[in-house]
């Protein structure tokens, strides 16, 4: 079976299909989020994560976490070392309105979906580059580690209006590790469950005015049978073949390089790549080869008091290549090159943001399509006030498209602040995702006379931000219309579908009884508005809650992952099914050997919990990494 219609086969099975869905029971969960809005208004001091942090990713300036309108969360790089993950898929969970699936171990097809979104309603960015790919529509997140990862900015809900096509569901922003400081080098080691093995080295910091970063890393798995045993042989999807272990690969490279020519004005370069090879099931030796990379050229510019300029040109890359027993087979390469220039100037109380985008995207390929490429012109325009007890956010932007046509989005949010520790927004927007490679030009049932899908949203929040941490509780709406299916008995894509998604999301950061404590819950009812059926890989409850602390030389975590049932495709029968539901407990225990030496221990499924997360394909069971590293204060 070839790639393209294994991920047609897949969007029927509901990779990124519509359909069904359960309510689960609310959890205790719940309460002890929602408690984290009673907090006193006197409290005076903000904890450093809350009051310090910077975003950029809701409006494209710069602000402090607590201030965008939008449900927004950072995952700084001391989350990541503490967390049990070691990819960008399996640390993503943790996250309030995200769901993760993912069709086997590390390295295997993932698909994220942000509030009940589709796979492709989510847009991926490092280091501000997009690296999706063309055919397909989403970005292959599983082949991202997190070795070179700084941190990572999460924006939930529609942003269309800010970055166009695919951000109906939210934005995922990866900032990739940069160099600052004294000159120093790092490095780690690690030794794990499944033969997995793991080399990282890192050298970087600051020279005079010049900052520089360069890391690799290594790692590589034997894993395990991605199929589960009970489906094999199946006349349909598996065979005999498909017990043999699926093993992974993957090696990133990671290059920062930056000079302040003087005060206000900085030039940079960024290159990000992530070569992963991963084994497939069949009767005998299959591998997809998947790289990808985000390369970016940059001048950021103070060229008047109140008016900060950034000009990128940049070029993100999604390259695949499939081999069958030995024989290379699909190869679909996609080059999205683009030119941005982004201007935010001091307007009074408010700012103002002025960009223009060019996007240029090329795609190649053995198979036979109409067309391999397009190109996107894109203007916006954005102005942020605060002023008093006011907050008010507004955005327009229009996308001209050589082949859909264009499409204009908006997003008009206002805040409240009740005290100086609470207030109340809410926003409404519209969004938008053009169609695909594969939906306008491909070999099976393409169309190119398809319309891009259109979105309508509505949230409103209320944000604590005080001594206590971070907290926010955020109700939401999203309607989505001309969802392209691939419709019988033609199968050729059409604009057919319509989704509903209502729910309320909570998260909450702190302390709590003297231990750092983080908590997620999301409750939602996705579905499709014809039949009402839920959509499909999505549950109704989901959520997580992890709690730790520093004790001198230790450091410890405890994290439980869960979600409740979820709608899905028998993998042989192809009949509508409903996976149960599942809580996994992780663990991480890490101890100063020295002043720059630290061993960390990670748990992952410390109860070796038995679930699923797509039908008919092994999740993770219990397993140990273990891990040296060295990294000078």
């Amino acid at each position: 079976m070839t790639c393209v219609t294994r991920r047609i086969v897949q969007r029927a099975r509901g990779e990124s299909g519509t359909q069904p869905e359960t309510i689960m029971r609310q959890t205790s969960l719940a309460l002890a989020l929602a408690s984290g809005f009673a907090i006193p208004a006197y409290a005076e001091t903000l904890p450093e994560f809350v009051g310090d942090t910077i975003v950029v990713t809701p409006t494209g300036y710069s602000q402090k976490l607590a201030t965008p309108l939008q449900h927004t969360t950072v995952i700084t790089r001391t989350d990541i070392e503490s967390s049990s993950a070691s990819d960008l898929p399996t640390l993503l969970r943790q996250e309030s309105g995200v769901e993760i699936t993912q069709s086997g171990g590390i390295g295997t097809q993932s698909a994220i979906r942000i509030r009940g979104s589709e796979s492709d309603h989510v847009l991926i960015l490092i280091d501000g580059v997009r690296v999706n790919s063309a055919s397909a529509g989403t970005t292959a997140i599983d082949q991202i580690l997190l070795d070179e990862v700084e941190r990572i900015e999460i924006v939930r809900g529609n942003v269309s209006s800010v970055y166009g096509s695919e951000a109906i569901g939210g934005v995922v922003q990866i900032f990739t590790r940069q160099g600052d400081g004294q000159m120093k080098v790092s490095g780690r080691v690690g030794l794990g469950t499944d033969n997995t093995r793991k080399l990282a080295l890192a050298i970087g910091g600051s020279l005079n005015d010049t900052r520089v970063h360069f890391g690799v890393s290594h790692m590589q798995t034997s894993g395990f049978s991605s199929a589960r045993a009970e489906f094999i042989p199946s006349p349909f999807v598996f065979a005999p073949g498909d017990t043999d272990n699926d093993a992974y690969r993957n090696t990133t490279l990671n290059l920062a390089l930056s000079h302040h020519l003087q005060a206000g004005h900085e030039i940079g370069v960024t290159a990000f790549r992530s070569n992963g090879n991963i084994e497939f099931d069949g009767t005998s030796s299959n591998h997809s080869d998947q790289t990808l990379t985000a390369l970016s050229i940059y001048s950021d510019n103070h060229w008047l008091p109140g008016w900060h300029s950034r000009m990128q040109v940049s070029q993100g890359i999604d390259d695949l290549v499939s081999d069958f027993n030995g024989v290379t087979g699909d190869r679909f390469k996609t080059r999205n090159s683009q030119l941005t220039w982004h201007n935010t100037i001091d307007a009074g109380p408010g700012a103002l943001q002025l960009s223009i985008e060019g996007l240029w995207q090329r795609f190649d390929t053995n198979q036979i399509y109409s067309d391999d490429a397009r190109h996107v012109n894109s203007a916006l325009a954005g102005y942020t006030l605060a002023a008093g007890a006011h907050d008010l956010q507004l955005n327009l932007r229009h996308d001209q498209y050589s082949d859909v046509g264009g499409a204009t989005t908006g997003l008009v949010g206002y805040g409240y602040r009740l005290t100086p520790t609470l207030r109340l927004s809410a926003n409404v927007s519209t969004a938008f995702r053009a169609p695909t490679f594969n939906e306008l030009y491909g070999p099976f049932g393409s169309n190119p006379a398809l319309n891009p899908e259109r979105a309508r949203s509505g949230e409103a929040g209320l944000t604590y931000s005080g001594a206590y941490g971070l907290a926010r509780v955020t109700a939401f709406l999203t309607r989505t219309r001309d969802l392209i299916n691939f419709v019988p008995p033609t199968f050729t894509a059409t604009n057919i579908d319509r989704t509903e998604n209502r729910g309320i999301e909570f998260s909450w950061q702190g302390r709590l009884a003297g231990l750092d404590a983080r908590g997620a819950l999301t409750l939602q009812n996705p579905e499709d508005v014809a039949t009402r059926l839920g959509l499909l890989r999505r549950a109704n409850q989901f959520g997580s809650v992890s709690l730790g602390r520093d004790t001198g030389a230790f450091n410890w975590r405890a994290e439980v992952l869960a979600s409740g049932p979820h709608p899905d495709i028998h993998a042989t029968t192809f009949d509508r099914i409903t996976v149960p539901g599942y809580a996994v407990l992780n663990l991480t225990l890490s101890r100063k050997l020295a002043r720059e030496w630290t061993l960390t221990g990670k748990l992952q499924n410390l109860l070796d919990k038995d679930y699923t997360l797509v039908h008919g394909y092994n999740t993770q069971g219990r397993a140990l990494f273990v891990e040296l590293a060295y990294a000078p204060n």
